[in-house]
C-alpha cells in the first residue's frame, strides 16, 4: 500500500511521489494535489500508445490523501476518462480558465467532468493564484500566446514555506510567460517538464524498415520547450518527464525505437549544453519520492536506457491477454457497407465541423484500404473554405494516409476518434515538409470530432448523434488479473541527493 512508498499522516515536508507520465501526487500539510491523472495501464491516441514505465501504484494507493487534482489541458494522455472514473466525485478539480477564448471548445474540459459527475470545479484565471491551505499557494502559469494553436494548455507554480516547484509538463512557454513567472517567483527548485512528445515521424509512414531506421538515426530532437526553461529561467533541479511512450501492439511496436526518446537523452543534452549552470537532473520513476530536504528516493527499479526495448518486451508480455483482446475488440468493428457509411458520416462532420482557425492551405488524400473498402477521399483546407471532406481529388495532394478498413471501421463505429487516426495509420508525403502540414494536424486534432476529446465521453452530442449512451469511461477497457505490474522483489531501494 501506499505506506511503503512515503510516512503517512501530516507532513511538515513538501512530498513528492511520481505515479506516472504526467501524474506527480503532492502531499504537504495543505492535503494532497494530483496532476493529470493517466494511472491506469490503458493506451490512449486511438489504443495505440502505452506507458513505459508502467504505472506500479494501484488507483486506491494513488487516490489516498488527495482532496485536489489539478487537469493542466484535453489531451488524452491528461485527461484519461478510464482514469478520471477511478476518483472519488467528491474531490475538487482545478481547471485552466481560457479568459481569450470564448467558445465550446473552452468548455469542454468542465463539461467532460460534469458528465462524469465531478462537480466541486474550480477554474483559475492566467497567473491566478489559489490558496491550498497551511501557507501553501498554487500559481496558474498559461500557454505562450505565441503558440496559439495550443491555447489550452497550463502549468502552474506551488509555492510552499519558501519552497517553489514549476510544474509545465507539454505547457508551451516563450520569452514573456518566463519572464512573467522569473519576475514573480525567482529562483525554482524543481521543474517538470515534459522530455520528448509523441511523434508521428517516422513510425507512422509508410516506408520500409530499412528507410525507417535511416529516417530514425537522423531524427534531431530540438529541446526547445526545454531551453526555454534552462535559457530562461533560474532553475537548480529539472525533473523530465510525460514521454515514457510504448508501443505494445505488434503492428507498431517499431514506433519504440523510432518515434521516442528517453530521460537519458535529456540529461546528457543538459550535461553536454549547460555544464555551467551546474543543474541537476532528476529522473523520477514511479513510486520514487522525492522532498527538497532528501532529495530523491529511488524506490523503482533502475532502468538501463541502452537496453529499453528488452524491458519494453518484458511489460508486454505482461499485458499481452490486454493487448490481444483490445486488438480483437478494434478489430471487430462491422465492416458492412463502408462506402454507405462514409459518406454519410463525412456529410454529416461537414455540416458540423468549424470553419475557423483555418490558416494554412492543405490537402490530404485518404485511402481506405481493405476488401470490402479501397476507395479515396480527401481532407480538404484553404484559407477562403476552411476545413472540409471531399469526393472530388484537389489540384495538389500533400499527404496521403492509408487507414486499415478495420480501423476506420472503428470510427464509424464510435470505437476511435478521427482526431487520433493519424496515430494508427500510415503516412506518405508528396511534397517537402512545409510549416502549414503541421498546422494542418494541429488543427485536425483540436477540431475534427467536434467539441470532443475523449472517445470515452462524447460531451458534444453533434457527433455519432444516434449513440443513446455517451458517457463510456470503461469503453476500450479490458482489466485483466494481476495487472498491477509490480518491481522486481528483489530490487534495492537508494536514496540520493
Amino acid at each position: 500500500m501506499l505506506q511503503s512508498y512515503q510516512k503517512t499522516g501530516v507532513m511538515d515536508k513538501l512530498t513528492i511521489t511520481y505515479v506516472s507520465h504526467a501524474c506527480i501526487k503532492i502531499n504537504g500539510k495543505f492535503g494532497g494535489l494530483l496532476t493529470d491523472p493517466w494511472i491506469l495501464n490503458e493506451p490512449v491516441y486511438a489504443f495505440t500508445t502505452w506507458k513505459f514505465p508502467a504505472a506500479i501504484m494501484t488507483p486506491e494507493e494513488v487516490a489516498k490523501d488527495i482532496d485536489t487534482i489539478f487537469i493542466s489541458h484535453p489531451h488524452e494522455d491528461h485527461l484519461h476518462i478510464p482514469s478520471l472514473n477511478q476518483f472519488p466525485r467528491h474531490l475538487r478539480i482545478l481547471l485552466p480558465e481560457y479568459v481569450d477564448y470564448p467558445g465550446l471548445r473552452a468548455q469542454m474540459v468542465e463539461r467532460t467532468l460534469r458528465e462524469l459527475g465531478f462537480y466541486n470545479i474550480k477554474k483559475i484565471k492566467p497567473f491566478q493564484t489559489l490558496e491550498l491551505g497551511a501557507g501553501t499557494r498554487l500559481t496558474l502559469i498559461p500557454a505562450a500566446k505565441t503558440k496559439y494553436w495550443d491555447w489550452e494548455n497550463s502549468g502552474f507554480v506551488l509555492e510552499h514555506h519558501g519552497q517553489k516547484i514549476l510544474n509545465m509538463n507539454d505547457c508551451p512557454s516563450d520569452s514573456d510567460v518566463y519572464r512573467e513567472v522569473n519576475e514573480r517567483f525567482g529562483e525554482i527548485d524543481l521543474g517538470f517538464i515534459q522530455y520528448s512528445g509523441v511523434s508521428m515521424f517516422p513510425g507512422c509512414f509508410r516506408m520500409s524498415v530499412e528507410e525507417m531506421r535511416k529516417a530514425s538515426a537522423n531524427k534531431k530532437h530540438g529541446w526547445g520547450q526545454q531551453r526555454n526553461m534552462i535559457d530562461l529561467l533560474r532553475i537548480k533541479r529539472i525533473a523530465p518527464f510525460a514521454g515514457d511512450f510504448a508501443w505494445l501492439d505488434d503492428r507498431l511496436y517499431h514506433c519504440n525505437w523510432s518515434n521516442r526518446a528517453t530521460p537519458k537523452l535529456f540529461e546528457d543534452f543538459v550535461k553536454q549544453n549547460y555544464p555551467e549552470k551546474n543543474i541537476d537532473v532528476v529522473i523520477m520513476y514511479p513510486t520514487d519520492t522525492w522532498t527538497l530536504e532528501d532529495g530523491l528516493t529511488r524506490n523503482h527499479t533502475e532502468i538501463n536506457w541502452d537496453n529499453y526495448l528488452a524491458l519494453i518486451d518484458e511489460v508486454r508480455d505482461k499485458l499481452r491477454p490486454k493487448v490481444t483482446q483490445l486488438r480483437e475488440w478494434l478489430d471487430g468493428a462491422p465492416v458492412q457497407n463502408m462506402l454507405e457509411r462514409t459518406r454519410s458520416y463525412l456529410s454529416h462532420i461537414n455540416q458540423f465541423v468549424t470553419k475557423e482557425h483555418v490558416n494554412f492551405n492543405v490537402n490530404v488524400r485518404v485511402e481506405i484500404e481493405g476488401e470490402h473498402s479501397n476507395f479515396t477521399f480527401y481532407m480538404c483546407s484553404s484559407h477562403e473554405k476552411g476545413f472540409y471532406f471531399d469526393w472530388n481529388k484537389p489540384k495538389q495532394i500533400d499527404q496521403t494516409l492509408y487507414i486499415r478498413e478495420a480501423l476506420w471501421a472503428g470510427v464509424l463505429d464510435a470505437r476511435v476518434l478521427l482526431t487520433n487516426i493519424q496515430w494508427a495509420a500510415q503516412q506518405e508525403e508528396h511534397v517537402p515538409f512545409r510549416i502549414e502540414i503541421a498546422r494542418f494536424w494541429f488543427w485536425f486534432e483540436n477540431y475534427v470530432d467536434l467539441n470532443n476529446r475523449n472517445i470515452q465521453a462524447l460531451v458534444d452530442r453533434a457527433l455519432h448523434p444516434q449513440l443513446k449512451e455517451r458517457i463510456r469511461p470503461m469503453l476500450g477497457v479490458f482489466p485483466i488479473e494481476k495487472e498491477t505490474i509490480k518491481q522486481h522483489a528483489n530490487a534495492e531501494t537508494c536514496t540520493t541527493e
